[in-house]
């Protein structure tokens, strides 16, 4: 990164800001960076904000701070929390402090930190005409007349949406290059510290404003600093030209962007292949998976490259990369065939010719392949591919019912395309095969509806269909001709002694071959008596649950038994379960506590009869207050970061508003209530670590209404002290 000199100036009065905003501006748009083109494809998740939604303001902010110490030097960097706190901040200017221990803050700031003026920007534009985000910082602090007035423009108002949008570039930049963050007035190095030592920095404003900014403040222990963790899950995909780079964000450090490097020596010398960092955007839906990507257009086929993925850090320092190795591939298809008209050779034989179009020198042979359908369901003839050289295939195990062929060439990178399909259509000696599917039913009239499934033969002309009263006896056809459908409707008599009636369906194909019969479909004349209703006895509810005991129905042809359920006072009654004829009981767990339930149940007899509406029971199922307990606890101690981090396992038994209570003691002393989190979070980190010891954790769930668990697991970190 190009590094930029700072110089002070004194704060420009609005006049003077006015009068450069229409050279600013043009100056932004020349001097901004040019980047290389590149193919890259949006970051999964991703999502625009909407440019007519005004984003929402406390009135009132505070400082953020965060540092980075190593044993020669503490590197601060901060920024307000709200766009318009920025824009304040950047009149008053900011001053650093330190204190030691428990002593007195000192300043550590003779000047206070401004942003620099707009005509130091324009120098140093001049002086790095190829920087990348001189001109976007220039343009977000002063190329914007309505926002630099003094008590004018309200940027928590009409102008709140473009002072956030200005706020945010601004602040990706500075994230990305120390000198850009040195030139809004939001970096300071300290160089003055003491190796081992801890302190206590604080950001402040020069001078209070109407609009609140609270300080901020950051601990931190010098000590050597470890490289940031590389981003998790990289890999890459070979396509046509083409390597597709997938990551995801690496959950320890928050990196503000990424940087691509790749090799094409195995690794010895890397070249920087993005012009500007890569930003993984957050989904709205905390559901979608955050994801990083690139895709590199500019490589060769079957040359294999190394790629780095580097994270940028908030103070503009690249993380230990993540590395994966790939190359492009052949994905481009020879020439398809032109596959002539067939030819029967002989009963069940197929004769199939082709040409091959010239131009592929990379040509590795053909397949044959065959299908009942013109448009899918292809498959191989043979298990190795015929030489390139052939012309001619013969199928002898043609098929009747697979009439469509198509050849496919093939290179030597296993690309493959195929000619347009042909019929090669035998002589029909062979009869459809069985229909399927055959299904009826008898309504209380007497009136039969039969539906069975067409065969996938394309030569069938239609089906017969067949009748008899006993699966013994001859059975007659309906139809005088040949019926084309796959539905059909009878009529028979009701009150007879025969109480089944039997069908059978046949296939007939063009050539009025005619398909072996279905199995006779037995179906039962209606029965006009409904059956008797069960009786509800005993009904018992606990937290979870409404157990039923019930009498079953005293009729003979009772199928099954149909419980019933509604939410009172007025809920719609909706089917429960489907019971055995013979079941007496039944365990509802499908119930939410204090809503107050009541049941029925009738019966269902062969016919399909419904028994009439039996006696209801009601019950209410109720909150035991007793929830589950987190499980596998675990607590491990970060030496660089002075920090335990504990991590436990937690599933709700439902959907409702709760969290985890975390208790902490240290030396042998009771475990007393220390932190809470939301109960969707399984981490929490203790930074409150006041030196050697035992540590002992353990947690607890607790409701929004008051239901908790007992405690978990206890964890145990033992700290050792400095020097052992």
């Amino acid at each position: 990164m190009t590094t930029i000199m700072r110089r002070v100036h004194p704060c420009p009065s609005p006049a003077q800001i006015r009068s450069a905003v229409v050279l600013i501006l043009i100056l932004v748009f020349c001097a901004m960076p040019r980047t290389t083109a590149q193919t890259t494809e949006p970051q999964p998740g991703a999502q625009a904000a909407p440019d007519t939604l005004t984003p929402h303001d406390p009135g009132f902010t505070r400082i953020m701070v965060a540092a980075r110490a190593d044993r020669d030097s503490v590197v601060l960097r901060w920024a307000p929390g709200t766009p318009h706190g920025w824009r304040v901040a950047n009149r008053t200017g900011y001053v650093v402090e330190r204190r030691s221990a428990s002593g007195d803050f000192i300043r550590l700031t003779p000047d206070t930190l401004h942003p620099w003026l707009a005509f130091q920007f324009i120098d140093s534009m001049r002086a790095h005409p190829d920087h990348k985000y001189l001109g976007l910082v220039l343009n977000a602090l002063w190329a914007d007349s309505l926002l630099l007035e003094p008590d004018g423009a309200d940027t928590v108002g009409d102008n709140a949406v473009r002072n956030t949008n200005l706020f945010g570039y601004a602040l990706f930049a500075a994230d990305n290059d120390p000198s850009i963050a040195d030139a809004m007035g939001l970096r300071y190095v300290d160089r003055t510290m003491k190796n081992g030592e801890r302190y206590t920095y604080r950001i402040r404003l020069n001078e209070p404003r109407d609009y609140r900014i609270d300080p901020g403040e950051v601990e931190v222990e010098v000590r050597p600093a470890a490289v940031a963790p590389p981003p998790v899950n990289l890999t890459a995909r070979g396509l046509e030209r083409r390597i597709e780079l997938r990551w995801e964000p690496q959950p320890v450090v928050e990196y503000t962007g990424y940087i691509i490097s790749r090799s094409a020596d195995g690794g010895k010398k890397f070249v920087q292949v993005n012009a500007t960092p890569i930003v993984i955007v957050d989904a709205a839906d905390g559901a979608v998976r955050s994801q990083g990507g690139f895709t590199d257009t500019t490589v060769i086929n079957y040359t294999v490259y190394v790629y780095r993925v580097h994270g940028i850090t908030a103070f503009g320092e690249r993380g230990a990369p993540a590395e994966v190795r790939a190359f492009a591939r052949d994905l481009t298809p020879p020439p398809a065939p032109i596959l002539k008209n067939p030819r029967q050779a002989g009963r069940a034989a197929v004769q199939l010719t082709w040409d091959m179009p010239s131009g592929s020198a990379d040509l590795a042979g053909f397949i044959v392949l065959r299908s009942a359908f013109s448009d899918s369901n292809y498959h191989a003839l043979m298990a190795k591919p015929l030489p390139k050289t052939a012309r001619q295939y013969t199928d002898k195990g043609a098929d009747e019912g697979e009439p469509y062929y198509v050849v496919a060439s093939l290179d030597t990178a296993g690309n493959r395309a195929s000619s347009f399909p042909v019929l090669g259509a035998l002589i029909d000696t062979l009869p459809p095969s069985v229909p399927t599917g055959l299904h009826g039913t008898i309504d209380t009239a007497g009136v039969v509806h039969l539906t069975w499934n067409r065969n996938r033969e394309r030569s069938i002309l239609g089906y017969r269909v067949l009748r008899a009263n006993a699966p013994d006896h001859e059975f007659t056809q309906l139809t005088g001709q040949v019926w084309p459908d796959t539905a059909f409707t009878d009529t028979v008599a009701v009150r007879t002694l025969t109480r089944h009636v039997y069908y059978k369906i046949a296939a007939v194909n063009a050539r009025y071959n005619h398909s072996r019969p279905t199995t006779p479909l037995a179906l039962t004349r209606s029965d006009l008596t409904p059956p008797e209703a069960p009786v509800l006895y005993d009904v018992q509810a606990s937290d979870s649950a409404v157990a039923l005991r019930w009498a079953p129905s005293g009729s003979a042809d009772v199928r099954s038994h149909l419980l019933s359920r509604r939410a009172l006072p007025e809920g719609p009654w909706s089917t429960v379960a489907t019971l055995a004829k013979d079941a007496t009981q039944y365990l509802d767990r499908a119930v939410h506590q204090g809503t107050m339930y009541e049941y029925r149940i009738g019966a269902v007899d062969s016919a399909g009869l419904h028994s009439p509406p039996g006696l209801t029971v009601q019950a209410r199922p109720f909150d035991s207050g007793v929830r589950p307990a987190p499980t596998d606890l675990k607590a491990s101690f970060d030496q660089s970061a002075n920090t335990i981090t504990l991590a436990w396992t937690y599933t709700p038994a439902s959907r409702e508003s709760a969290y985890v209570v975390v208790f902490r003691s240290r030396s042998g002393n009771p475990l007393l209530r220390y932190r809470s989190v939301e109960a969707d979070q399984h981490v929490f980190i203790d930074r409150e670590i006041t030196g050697p010891g035992d540590y002992a954790y353990a947690v607890k769930i607790i409701t929004r209404t008051g239901a908790e668990s007992v405690l978990s697991a206890t964890a145990h970190v033992h700290i050792e002290p400095p020097g052992k």
